[in-house]
């Protein structure tokens, strides 16, 4: 059986169907009112920060109370279904009482949802259930103009590191790091990865001034030059930065360094990665021998942190960064459901899911794992 997340590009972006009186599931800020507990209904603390949730595209993020989350999320009719949750791994304070860890078990389990006004209601196993209020359908937090009469572009979206400077010197990059930002209620819940290590956290925005929370990272071991490279990277995007935005390029400033944040991939000292334009490449052959003939050609697109294309048949999308010269998906890749012709057997996205190398070289692109090399061109 095909998975949920597997939905037709029109339900992805459709928005749901509901009362015109409701507010919409999908760009509103919801706040927990209350969680079934031992199947009863109750409400949180007072002392304890409400959960919260926002849903963008196939984005889920927000508040545990205490961490921050992300998710991706698939609906169809008034069935919702996520993704795992990723959290931070902060320390949280005794008065959450367990409130925390409730929220993401019960996340973990939603089957469906309803919205009636400006309630949520998501329902979770056989019984249970996580009711959400809304305030108003929010504006995404921005950056205000740079001084120079050019409007400040919101973070939300996918950014990559091209440029790092500490002590007035400029780094090397041997791997490549990239960030994304996620709205929610009281600002972005950031994740991606800073050279070797997955980190996550929270950014607010005042002013033209950005504020990094503490980053919680994963615990790998890389080479000695990606690890200098995450340590410095941190540093720098520790406390509050000003932040300068121009065209595709995003500066922040703090008094750990400079960190230069774009829209397009970098090349990384010491890989084979380039800069990949955002125009469609065509699979000319699988291992040396021509492309099996499908119903459509096999295509990949890559563009600021997005992945789409066709497979032969159907269209797919999601996300990726990029870890050195190794492509890695960041969300589950989402296609349509049209029936075929015939079966097509496509080795796209077998590769795509197996962490391929990626190299470019003019008007070619080859992604390769241990098996399999799909050579590309325009």
């Amino acid at each position: 059986m095909r998975s949920l997340f597997a939905l037709t590009a029109a339900a992805l972006t459709l928005a749901l169907a509901a009362p015109a009186s409701a507010v919409p599931l999908v760009g509103t800020n919801w706040t927990l009112t209350g969680l079934t507990e031992q199947g009863k209904l109750v409400v949180p603390g007072q002392a304890a920060p409400r959960p919260t949730l926002r849903l963008d595209g196939t984005a889920a993020s927000g508040s545990t109370s205490c961490n921050t989350y992300r998710a991706n999320f698939a609906t169809r009719g008034d069935i919702l279904r996520f993704t795992s949750l990723a959290t931070t791994r902060l320390a949280c304070p005794d008065r959450i009482d367990g409130l925390e860890e409730r929220f993401v078990n019960l996340m973990r389990g939603v089957s469906r949802f309803t919205v009636q006004g400006d309630t949520l209601t998501l329902f979770s196993g056989k019984a249970d259930r996580l009711v959400f209020t809304s305030g108003r359908v929010a504006t995404l937090p921005g950056l205000p103009s740079d001084g120079k009469g050019q409007s400040m572009s919101t973070l939300k979206g996918n950014w990559f590191v091209t440029r790092l400077v500490v002590a007035g010197q400029e780094m090397v990059l041997p791997a490549q790091a990239s960030f994304s930002f996620a709205p929610d209620a009281t600002g972005f819940a950031l994740s991606g990865t800073a050279g070797c290590n997955r980190a996550m956290g929270r950014v607010t925005t005042t002013g033209t001034a950005v504020t990094f929370g503490p980053l919680a990272t994963t615990r790998m071991l890389c080479d000695a030059p990606r690890m200098a490279q995450e340590a410095a990277l941190l540093k720098a995007l520790s406390g509050t930065l000003k932040a300068q935005f121009t065209g595709s390029t995003l500066v922040l400033t703090g008094s750990a360094g400079t960190v230069t944040l774009s829209r397009t991939a970098g090349v990384a000292t010491g890989t084979a990665q380039s800069s990949v334009a955002a125009a469609p490449y065509t699979l000319k052959q699988v291992n040396g021998q021509a492309a099996p003939k499908t119903s459509k050609p096999m295509t990949l697109m890559l563009d600021g942190g997005r992945i789409g294309g066709s497979d032969g048949c159907n269209s797919y999308g999601g996300s990726y960064r990029m870890e050195g010269n190794q492509l890695v998906l960041t969300s589950p890749l989402i296609s349509t459901m049209m029936a075929c012709a015939e079966e097509t057997n496509s080795p796209l996205r077998s590769v795509l899911d197996n962490r391929p190398t990626l190299t470019v070289q003019g008007e070619t692109l080859i992604l390769k794992t241990d098996e399999t090399t799909l050579t590309f061109g325009r």
